[in-house]
């Protein structure tokens, strides 16, 4: 694998981060130094930053000149997961209220509806699966954006990650799509109107039905 030597340790973060958030590398695999020098044709250095930067996102627990155990979450830690993820989406789309400009977040918000419709007959290439999802995760991302508050943006941030390893399993089913682009445009229209406590409700009551989701793909893992 060609990489280039001046951001090694990027490179190799944005891969492992993606192979952990797709479940290329399966929970509660382990990663060593040696397995990742060998992989990747690199000294140790570069590897022990990704790691770090890896531990630092919540996606694996760090053992010092060891390697790294992928997290394992279990029934218990998605339902606080997805509990508190629900509070912060909903705490950012009442802080949106307060943006000067809601036809800026409106426009936003109806450009990744767009992005993220549902066809009759949905025949998905896996590359437009990804996009789905990317598109899917903008609209939450994009309350963040407008909300006002750069710690409550961070401590999103820093949960999101745990929650993508297994949005992103339920997100690439058909019918799970159709839910969440329904919830998406209940929760839009609801903000277009101005009656942001109600979105509000409705974004909890959206990761509530998420959790259903990331329940079933927990039990077939």
């Amino acid at each position: 694998m060609n990489l280039v030597k001046n951001t090694l340790s990027e490179q190799i973060y944005q891969i492992l981060r993606n192979d952990i958030l797709t479940q290329a590398i399966a929970p509660g695999e382990k990663l060593t130094l040696k397995t990742m020098q060998e992989r990747f044709g690199v000294s140790s250095t570069p590897v022990r930053d990704a790691f770090t930067r890896l531990t630092e996102d919540g996606l694996v627990n760090y053992y010092s000149n060891i390697g790294v155990n992928v997290i394992n979450l279990t029934k218990e830690d998605l339902i606080e997961l997805y509990q508190f993820m629900g509070d912060l989406d909903s705490l950012a789309i009442r802080y949106c209220r307060n943006y000067p400009n809601q036809k800026e977040i409106i426009t936003a918000l109806e450009r990744t509806l767009q992005q993220t419709s549902i066809p009759e007959t949905p025949s998905f290439s896996s590359e437009e699966i990804r996009n789905w999802i990317d598109h899917s995760d903008e609209f939450h991302l994009i309350f963040y954006d407008y909300c006002g508050n750069r710690r409550l943006k961070h401590a999103a941030g820093k949960q999101r990650g745990q929650l993508t390893i297994f949005s992103n399993q339920y997100e690439a089913v058909p019918e799970m799509q159709k839910h969440i682009a329904k919830w998406h445009h209940a929760i839009y229209e609801s903000f277009r109107d101005g009656d942001f406590e109600f979105a509000a409700q409705q974004m909890k009551q959206h990761l509530e039905q998420s959790l259903e989701f990331a329940l079933k793909m927990l039990g077939q893992n």
